[in-house]
């Protein structure tokens, strides 16, 4: 990039704090440090993919997907196997992934190193796909959002169907570059410039509210906060006594 570029991003973005480790100009990567791993994290959960499964079938998910899941919590991962089920160690390895930051093509090399390793006849999957898809049920629905790298705007609403910002008229779309090295600034189709993975609420709060345990601390305050006049929690601040006056059915849910 350019000097101008650079300062530009320096003066707008900074310099990434988490960034102690120079992955990026030559330094070894130790992975404690630049993600944060500590040696100390139990990644075990054999003892909880009963409720785990429990909890995703209290939500709205098809049923044969949840077959699926209950089948392979019970497949064993290879012919004798007593630690280890089919589940549990795409769970164990899924975690690993995200933890240390592998890419989807080094999980994907270790899957098959891992299935050649392990007895004829393991259930292990050998692509990083085919283990997103042992998952899939556990995923929450999410929406895409086209957005301006330097997030004027976000194409949806009176924007949705636009293909250049209106504040600074770049393109929505990745700038591509011709045969003659000439950049198409003017590109209306292709993979677009920036999205934002956007959560709804409605399902977020399905998924909290199919546990349990999670359920009673979102009740909390209707249920079982103390209303004795005494500043025991925020909630019993005159700020929230305010909130709960003018809006007394914020207050209850």
């Amino acid at each position: 990039m350019s000097v101008s570029e650079i300062r530009e991003h320096l003066l707008c973005d900074g310099i990434l704090k988490n960034y102690t480790t120079w992955t990026w100009h030559g330094e070894l990567l130790d992975l404690p440090s630049a993600y944060g791993v500590s040696k100390d994290v139990d990644f075990s959960m054999d003892d909880r993919l009963e409720d785990m499964i429990r909890d995703v079938r209290a939500g709205s998910f098809a049923n044969v997907v949840i077959e699926n899941m209950s089948n392979d919590a019970e497949t064993p991962l290879y012919p004798g196997s007593t630690k280890f089920t089919r589940l549990s160690a795409v769970l164990r390895l899924i975690n690993f992934k995200a933890m240390n930051g592998w890419t989807d093509k080094s999980f994907t090399e270790l899957l098959q190193l891992m299935k050649d390793m392990l007895p004829e006849g393991n259930t292990l999957p050998n692509r990083n796909y085919e283990a997103k898809k042992i998952l899939c049920s556990m995923g929450m629905e999410y929406k895409k959002i086209h957005s301006y790298p330097n997030d004027c705007i976000l194409y949806r609403y009176e924007y949705e169907d636009l293909r250049r910002c209106p504040k600074c008229g770049l393109s929505r779309y990745k700038v591509k570059v011709c045969q003659n090295d000439e950049i198409d600034e003017f590109t209306n189709e292709g993979p677009p410039a920036k999205v934002v993975w956007y959560l709804p609420i409605i399902p977020r709060l399905k998924r909290l509210f199919a546990n349990i345990d999670d359920i009673k601390n979102l009740r909390w305050h209707a249920d079982n906060r103390n209303c004795d006049g005494l500043l025991r929690h925020p909630a019993n601040s005159l700020q929230w006594k305010k909130i709960d006056k003018e809006f007394p059915k914020f207050g209850k849910e």
